[in-house]
């Protein structure tokens, strides 16, 4: 890591408290980073233990699931939305007709169904009686 990436890596933080990962506020000091967001105390990103960097890469992957629109339930919770049996949400999240978002690190494993291709599955199916708004099944 070069000394510039290293020094930016030093000025941001994970905060415990409110779970943001962020660049410090702009008072904090070299050694002692404050959260924008709550005041509380943060820990550099260089310097996180390893439950606490387990938790910071789950709630980075989760605020990208979030902000690009693709959270929703777990595939169980698919198969009831859709009134179907839960091998065929897999079956339809490989053919790509239902997104679907893993995380698979750290011992833990997580899986989500956007709640936009539920809806779009729903409406394909009440319009054509198929998941899919093509000719296919």
């Amino acid at each position: 890591m070069d000394e510039q990436n290293q020094q930016s890596e030093c000025e941001r933080g994970w905060c415990r408290d409110c779970g943001h990962a962020q660049t410090a506020h702009e008072s904090s000091g070299p050694e002692e980073l404050i959260c924008p967001s709550c005041g509380s105390e943060m820990v550099a990103l260089d310097r996180l233990n390893k439950r606490d960097l387990v938790m910071f890469r789950f709630q980075e992957w989760l605020s990208e699931v979030y902000t690009s629109g693709k959270s929703g339930p777990s595939p169980g919770g698919a198969a009831s939305q859709l009134g179907c049996d839960r091998s065929m949400i897999d079956k339809l999240a490989d053919r790509n007709i239902l997104e679907k978002s893993v995380y698979d690190r750290d011992g833990y494993y997580v899986v989500m169904i956007s709640d936009r291709s539920i809806k779009q599955a729903k409406a394909n199916k009440a319009k054509r009686g198929k998941w899919t708004d093509s000719g296919e099944d």
